[in-house]
């Protein structure tokens, strides 16, 4: 549900105004209405530091290891260890370089051997000569150049040979094939001895790293709360506005109807003037939504969407159990929900915190757990063919009725998706009747109960041969065509409604039936999760061969555990992306749209202390 939502004008005199604020951030109540659409210069550079902070905190949260081992002194102040973690940083960044330059120049070098330059440049000096060196495809190279030129090859290496080339100094290069290399003036051991310091350097600057990750991140998270605690003043002091020359100041806010009581008894007690009234639509008040502790865990899935306006129906009450069966119906094998359900749990215990995701996988677990002991899958195995006392004379039952497992599942899968539909149009009803009135209300109305009839009258009338059911049919059919053909837009003349009706039938029509057709989806993801699984299990057995050697059944009895692992692995993953994305496509497209839902809510995000 979405909680009330009560509007407080504040006039406070400005002398009383900064105490006012640290009064109003103690109790974190109070949702702050923004005034002015453009930040200030210094709120911008509040938040450009604050997001700076949190890609510091997200860089260290990389290095931290536990098993670390440091001795370095960490800053006791925040801004501190953003100047350190920054120059660290840097210093990492030109190390990274510098090898990476060196590299590159100990990769030329190497074909050439581990010469001195002060020996060439003295051989050049004493005997009045030049060297060159050279590279070319071995294919390219000529021997004759040997015999026609001062040339010495020095080595081949990946299908190039390296040569030099001596040359007196009044003699130029002569016209040869080959391209010229202009070495670095180093060594080989130079450069070795460089990048083996350098490395050391760089190490020693991750393990500084490792320091602030481990001993300096909550220093970080407490920097970082001190700034948003700022920034949020900021804001606030921002979206105030003078009157009376500025002897008074002017705030305006949002408080929950829950916490009204502790609001309302501070200001009677402080010296503020304010006003109170209940929020309405045309002020677009901010969103908080308020759900059981099943509900609650959905509002994770709702909230990818948007938050709905505040005068509309929260609708994750009425996602939470489609949602959950439509997910155990794509997955629907029993061995997968099982492994989801211990899983989850083992985690759970584990950690000292409720954690809602993990609660929220136990229950999906045993959906899918559900919807695989219907359909009769186990990690891949089909129940309805073993001989498993159920199973089997389930098996024999639906073979002497001439139907099939994945028939019921077709079904089931149009008949939830129908249900589906009819709910998000009594939903869409419920908003009408709350936001227009109930004559509003009528076209859907008439639309989910035609529908209905139509369904009843169906499976009565003409599955049963109950022929007298056809007459209240049809004047309840009526009765809801006048509904949908003369009472679609309220307060315009009959004509008008009636175009409007035979477009609104248009579009229902052919969009129910596709809406409708789209859940068929859940019993094709459910019926691929079981093939695959089936045809992994298939794959494995075949390599079991009891007529083979000790060797080779030890072997073929390896393969098939990786096969099984490798690939329900594979299945879990697949399947699970099909069965987490697909539901939330029915949920946010087809359930949405049946239910009119609108969104674009605002979160309700109180002005509160962001540190003790």
């Amino acid at each position: 549900m979405i909680v009330p939502m009560f509007k407080y004008s504040f006039l406070v005199h400005h002398l009383d105004y900064n105490s006012f604020l640290e009064d109003l951030k103690k109790l974190g109540v109070v949702h702050i209405i923004q005034k002015k659409e453009e930040p200030s210069i210094e709120i911008l550079d509040a938040y450009r530091r604050v997001n700076e902070v949190e890609k510091t905190m997200k860089t260290l949260s990389t290095f931290r290891d536990e098993n670390a081992y440091d001795e370095v002194q960490i800053p006791q102040s925040g801004n501190e260890i953003m100047e350190a973690v920054a120059s660290v940083q840097t210093n990492i960044e030109h190390y990274n370089q510098q090898i990476s330059i060196l590299n590159k120049e100990l990769n030329q070098l190497l074909p050439w051997g581990n010469f001195s330059w002060s020996k060439i440049e003295q051989l050049e000096n004493e005997a009045g000569v030049q060297m060159y060196f050279f590279y070319v495809s071995t294919k390219k190279f000529q021997d004759e150049w040997e015999a026609a030129y001062n040339l010495t090859k020095i080595s081949e290496d990946k299908g190039y040979t390296y040569f030099v080339l001596v040359l007196e100094n009044d003699q130029t290069i002569p016209d040869i094939d080959a391209e010229e290399v202009k070495l670095p003036k180093q060594s080989i051991g130079e450069i070795q001895g460089q990048l083996k310091e350098l490395t050391e350097q760089l190490e020693q600057e991750k393990a500084t790293l490792h320091a602030y990750a481990n001993k300096g991140s909550l220093v970080l998270e407490n920097y970082s709360l001190e700034l948003k605690d700022a920034l949020a003043s900021s804001e606030a002091v921002h979206h105030t506005s003078d009157e009376l020359e500025g002897q008074v100041k002017l705030m305006e806010g949002w408080a929950p109807k829950d916490r009204l009581a502790e609001l309302d008894a501070y200001l009677e007690n402080a010296s503020v003037y304010y006003l109170k009234s209940e929020a309405n639509h045309a002020d677009k008040p901010p969103v908080q939504l308020k759900n059981n502790r099943f509900n609650r865990l959905f509002e994770t899935i709702s909230n990818l969407y948007a938050l709905p306006s505040y005068n509309e129906l929260d609708l994750t009450p009425f996602l939470a159990p489609f949602y959950l069966l439509f997910f155990g119906f794509c997955f629907s094998d029993a061995g997968y929900g099982l492994l989801f359900v211990l899983v989850a749990t083992i985690v759970k215990a584990k950690q000292k915190e409720a954690n809602p995701i993990l609660s929220l996988i136990q229950l999906l677990g045993a959906s899918t757990m559900f919807f695989g002991i219907l359909g009769g899958t186990f990690f891949g195995i089909e129940l309805y063919k073993t001989n498993l006392p159920v199973y089997r004379d389930l098996a024999k039952s639906m073979e002497a009725s001439g139907i099939t497992v994945q028939d019921i599942m077709f079904k089931s899968s149009l008949i939830l998706g129908l249900i589906q539909m009819l709910f998000g149009m009594f939903l869409r009803a419920a908003k009408e009747i709350k936001q227009a009135g109930f004559i509003h209300a009528v076209s859907t109305l008439g639309w989910a109960f035609l529908i209905i009839a139509s369904a009843v009258n169906y499976l009565v009338a003409d599955k049963m041969n109950v022929e007298f059911m056809n007459i209240p049919y049809m004047i309840i059919g009526g009765i809801c065509l006048i509904g949908i053909f003369f009472m679609n837009t309220p307060g315009k003349s009959l004509l008008l409604n009636f175009g409007s009706g035979l477009w609104d039938t248009y579009n229902t029509v052919v969009g129910g039936v596709g809406d409708l057709l789209s859940y068929v989806r859940l019993f094709a993801l459910g019926l691929a999760s079981a093939i695959l699984g089936l045809v992994f299990n298939d794959l494995a057995l075949k390599l079991i061969n009891p007529e083979a050697g000790i060797v080779m059944q030890i072997v073929g009895f390896v393969l098939m555990l990786v096969i099984l692992v490798v690939g329900h692995a594979i299945n879990i993953f697949m399947s699970g992306l099909g069965s987490m994305v697909h539901p939330l496509r029915l949920t946010f497209v087809e359930f949405y749209k049946n239910a009119g839902f609108e969104g674009g809510g605002k979160a309700y995000n109180p002005f509160k202390k962001q540190v003790n």
